[in-house]
């Protein structure tokens, strides 16, 4: 396309055409569609049961154009578009006829708005649809902190994450298995009518945790786990994230890679502004799952809408291309792909883990500036090092040991001074490295700390045993 109302009159006929295409049920089936965006935290993110996830918001939530908006993020004041739409793609190698023959099933193409999945409205995969309301629990979206309707459908059974499927048994089985203050759990799958020929014969739960205070209230965390039921031994499996971020308007946006130490992202932002928030995307596990190594990222791409790949076999060799995109993209309607490839089969039975974060933050000038990407790089090591040490929801701000205190701090963020009232012994600042900056000066019971000369960021506060994430902002 050579302007940019051609490429966003594409855009909009692509998600039409999409809509037609994947939401192709009969009257029964339709229902088993959901779209439901959370409630708490930084983030107003839409899911919906066919994969594609963070797109098509809301007329109280738009985007500058008027179009279906994404991942938005609201700190700063303003609704700020950061994803139009993410999802993922999966790849590998089948016997067909007697020949190795490559597959790609999708639950977001950005260059088309296309999901090849849909709610997983049959039973046994037969060819009839099922809208019996056994079927509309299980496939439905769920909120962990809904009060009303079918119970939470994760649960910790002797201490491990478990989805019950059966509704009467979920409060029987164990709490509620959840990484946030409150998670979004939906399942869909490839082998209904008008998904993708010949399918894999896969079934998806996706899981997406957000916080609502601190450190992690800008972060989103998504967790798959892919369940293989199909009879092929798949070869080279290839499993990957594809994220279109447009900073509130389509067009301008660049992406560069940053990384240091194991820590890879890749961050969408803008040229035009100095107050439109900077996009970090990660993937923190590689396919991974029983008796299989964690690849981790093997190929990162940036992704212009000129190069989609159309075929099977385009698109195959599309995801196992090595690619190392880490300088700066060309100005435009930016998306990324992270794939993580690997030479271990994927044999019926099978199932594999997927991990992706992503997260938000101001900037401090126009462009991506040095600065913002240090800022975005340490964002990205906090994130995850706190995930594998299982610590991520203790920077939400509140303590995490045993030794609960009635603390309050305030305000935040701060930009001056920082109070922590109630502080029961010495109070100390660290950053996100874990050095000691600075103790606080005592007064009354409370802890003060002059902040006038950090910079903008987080921080922790260690009272005791006792942390807590702090935020400065001047």
């Amino acid at each position: 396309m050579t302007n940019d109302t051609s490429r966003i009159g594409l855009r909009l006929f692509a998600l039409i055409v999409s809509v037609m295409c994947v939401y192709s049920f009969n009257a029964n089936a339709q229902d088993l569609i959901m779209r439901r965006s959370n409630s708490i935290g930084n983030w107003i993110a839409y899911l919906n049961n066919t994969g594609a996830l963070f797109n098509q918001s809301d007329s109280a939530h738009p985007s500058a154009l008027g179009m279906g908006a994404g991942g938005l993020w609201t700190r700063l004041g303003r609704n700020d578009t950061v994803v139009f739409g993410a999802g993922l793609w999966i790849g590998g190698l089948r016997r067909r006829s007697g020949t190795l023959t490559p597959h790609v099933e999708f639950s977001y193409n950005p260059n088309t708005g296309q999901s090849q999945f849909s709610p997983g409205s049959l039973v046994y995969d037969g060819p009839a649809t099922d809208a019996s309301q056994a079927a509309r629990d299980k496939y439905r979206v769920y909120r962990s902190t809904d009060l009303a309707g079918p119970p939470w459908p994760v649960r910790s059974v002797n201490g491990r994450d478990s989805y019950i499927d059966d509704v009467t048994q979920r409060d029987a089985a164990g709490p509620q298995a959840v990484l946030g203050d409150e998670d979004m759990f939906l399942i869909y799958k490839d082998s209904d009518p008008d998904s993708s020929s010949d399918p894999f014969d896969l079934e998806i739960r996706t899981q997406a945790s957000f916080w609502k205070s601190g450190f992690p209230a800008n972060v989103v965390l998504v967790r798959n786990q892919m369940v293989y039921s199909g009879n092929d031994t798949i070869f080279n499996p290839i499993l990957a994230l594809a994220v279109d971020g447009d900073i509130n308007i389509p067009d301008d946006d660049r992406t560069k890679g940053v990384q240091n130490e194991g820590t890879q992202a890749t961050v969408f932002f803008t040229d035009q502004s100095t107050t439109d928030p900077l996009l970090g995307v990660m993937v923190l596990d590689g396919q991974n799952g029983s008796n299989r190594f964690d690849p981790g990222v093997t190929s990162l791409r940036y992704w212009d809408i000129n190069d989609d790949p159309v075929s099977d076999s385009d698109r195959y060799a599309f995801l196992t291309e090595i690619h190392h995109d880490t300088a700066l993209s060309v100005v435009g309607d930016a998306r990324i792909l992270m794939t993580s490839a690997s030479e271990t089969p994927l044999v019926p039975g099978d199932t594999l883990y997927f991990t992706y974060a992503l997260f938000a933050q101001a900037p401090t000038g126009p462009a991506l500036t040095a600065a913002d990407s240090a800022a975005m790089l340490r964002t990205a090591r906090t994130i995850s090092s706190n995930y594998r040490s299982g610590t991520l929801g203790s920077l939400s701000g509140v303590e995490h040991s045993a030794n609960k205190q009635n603390i309050e701090i305030y305000p935040s963020p701060a930009s001056t001074e920082l109070t922590i009232d109630n502080a029961s012994g010495d109070a100390e600042l660290f950053d996100e490295l874990g050095r000691p900056l600075k103790a606080a000066k005592n007064i009354g019971n409370s802890a003060v700390f002059d902040v006038r000369d950090l910079s903008n960021g987080f921080y922790f506060v260690r009272i005791g045993q006792n942390s807590y994430c702090v935020e400065i902002y001047h």
